[in-house]
């Protein structure tokens, strides 16, 4: 199934908000933008709970953007499947295989995220 153009551009957006420092640690942004049950599997290994996830420090984030090879795709009604690897700026290891699952009702939240390492 296809999106459309504003529902790609709008999940590039938010995907991408992930990796601003002013969304990122911003917890009222971030609360928004969590779906209720979410959850990140990291680029670790380690499993993160909203909680988890909202309770982040601020900290450097290291990645191009625009995200390389953003692809967004309608997986179910309501449902799309964004994917892309993240590029470090400054580094030349850390690059992650990323994927992110996110519904619409009214407004898109972001209910899963994996990261798997690779050596782009």
């Amino acid at each position: 199934m296809a999106l459309d153009a504003t529902a790609v551009l709008t999940l590039q957006a938010l995907e991408e908000a992930m990796w601003r420092p002013e969304t990122r640690f911003d917890r009222h942004y971030m609360d928004a933008i969590l779906a209720p049950g979410f959850v990140e599997i990291g680029q670790s290994g380690r499993v993160y709970s909203r909680d988890d996830a909202l309770g982040v420090p601020a900290q450097e984030i290291d990645v191009e953007l625009p995200l390389t090879g953003l692809t967004a795709t309608e997986v179910a009604p309501g449902t799309a499947l964004v994917r892309y690897t993240s590029v470090p700026a400054r580094r030349s290891r850390g690059a992650a295989l990323r994927s992110s699952l996110w519904t619409h009702d009214g407004r898109w939240l972001l209910l899963f995220h994996q990261a798997t390492p690779t050596s782009v």
